[in-house]
Order: structure tokens, then sequence, then C-alpha cells
């Protein structure tokens, strides 16, 4: 089972935990981010500690920065049951056409059962700000798994082409002769700066498989090396190739785009908690 971009957990605590070190004194954890009134499902697998179930759920997006709460549930939806590795109980869930627009705070979901349990998700941005730097990913490793789907801040840079030689003797005519065998059109993306973790995990979706990029079918071109922090900071950028089949694209599901919302916002391990400041 391929592992979630956002996860779910039990304690806020566990929620926003990330390894940290002793010489970091700067932070970035805005790498994911999810678009409202997205015109395809944002899709993601449970790897909840001890299994999770859900009956009769509430949904809300919580600020992190105000700790205002905003009702989403009619957006969030249990797609299909499943197991992870162990034999816990997990699930495939979705946001889908969420009417608002959070802004550059991050943001977490609080999911309360009404008989039972609250859980909370790790942060992520929703906002329709910057778009232009935002790209969604649909993947997976097996033919027979569910499409996960996610949004990171990456975005195209340029198209290029890479062409592969041979180069021969021809004894007829007494010339060495070079001649391609194979050519490779590319598109360069390129990431905005995010947690060292957060591109890890995007270079894990890269390496699928099954993957669409924006809709269309991709193939990542070749290694991706993730960057040394040089100072006191978490984060970092990457740039990627990958190589496009626009003869396959991804059948989703689709929403009627929509102006969004702005809500109201008048009214000992490491946790972005601590970290997180306007």
């Amino acid at each position: 089972m391929t592992q979630p971009i956002i996860n779910i957990y039990r304690t806020t605590e566990e929620a926003f935990y990330f390894e940290n070190s002793q010489m970091n004194r700067f932070y970035s954890f805005n790498g994911v981010q999810l678009l409202p009134f997205n015109e395809t499902k944002y899709v993601q697998v449970t790897n909840t500690p001890n299994g999770i179930n859900l009956e009769d759920w509430i949904v809300y997006v919580v600020d992190m920065c105000t700790g205002v709460k905003t009702d989403i549930t009619p957006s969030f939806l249990v797609q299909s049951l499943t197991n992870s590795d162990n034999g816990d109980p997990q699930f495939y869930w979705s946001l889908t056409n969420v009417q608002y627009d959070f802004g550059m705070n991050l943001i977490y979901l609080e999911i309360h059962q009404s008989l039972g349990e609250t859980f909370y998700s790790t942060p992520f941005l929703l906002t329709n700000e910057e778009v232009e730097k935002t790209t969604q990913f649909h993947y997976k490793t097996k033919r027979t798994d569910t499409f996960q789907s996610i949004g990171f801040q990456t975005w195209f840079r340029q198209n290029t082409k890479q062409t592969e030689l041979t180069t021969y003797y021809e004894a007829s005519t007494k010339h060495t002769v070079t001649q391609a065998v194979k050519t490779n059109k590319i598109s360069k993306f390129v990431s905005e700066i995010m947690e060292v973790e957060q591109l890890i995990a995007l270079t894990d979706v890269l390496e699928n498989p099954y993957l669409y990029i924006n809709k269309v079918r991709a193939s990542l071109y070749e290694a991706i090396e993730i960057p040394e922090v040089t100072s006191q900071e978490n984060f970092g950028s990457i740039k990627f190739n990958v190589s496009f089949n626009h003869n396959d694209i991804f059948a989703g599901d689709y929403v009627t785009p929509a102006t969004p919302i702005v809500p109201d916002y008048s009214s000992s391990h490491y946790s972005l908690i601590d970290y997180y400041t306007l």
C-alpha cells in the first residue's frame, strides 16, 4: 500500500510531529497544497496506528494560526475500505469541492465521530493563492491499487529534448557514422521551497509506475537528488524531468468551479504549532 502524504492520527501530537535537528532554526512546511473547488478528487489512504473506522462523522478545517474551525463535512468522503500491511483496518478518503479558501495559513482536518474518537490530519494548505505554482498528481504502485491524488507546490518550467546517439565505422565508405537511435521529449518541473521530508514524499510519488501529472500520463525520466541543507534550515527545492504520454488522460470525477468563500478570521517532540507563525 502506497503511504499517504496526508495521514490521519488520534492525537495532534502525532499529527504535527516531525523529526527535527538541534541545528535547525528556519522552517517551511507549505509544500502540500490542495485547491478549493478542485476539478478532481484529492484521495488519500489512512495509515493510522492501530487502525481506524469512521461512522457518522463531522469534519472541520482548523486554521493552525487562528484556531478558527470551518465545517467542510459535505466535501469529505470515505471512498473505500482497505487494510494496512499488518491487517489493521484503514480506508481511502477524499476531499472534493471544498467551498472555502483558507489563504496561506497551514490547516489540518479535525474529524469527529458522533459516537467515538476524534482524529486529526497532518497539516497542509487549502487555497487558490499562487495556483499557477501547484500541480496535482494521481498515482499508484500496482494496477489493482486505488489511485491516490495529492497537490504539491511544483510547476512546469520548460520543454527540452534528449537524444541518444550511436557511432559505428562504415567499412564501405571508410567513414565513422553517428546516428540518433532514440529521442525523448522532456518536461522540466521545479518545486517551491518545502520541508525536506515533503521533498522525499514528492519523489516517492514521482517514482510510482502509474503516474498522472495534471491528468496526463507521465514517467519520471531520471533520478532525483535530494539537496542537503547547508545552514540552519529544514527545507530545500528540487528539479525533476518527466516525459508525457498525451494520448493517455486520467478520467476523474469533475465538479463545476466556483468562487471560493474566505472564512471569517475575526472570531517534547517537535510540533508544527511550536514553529508555525504568520
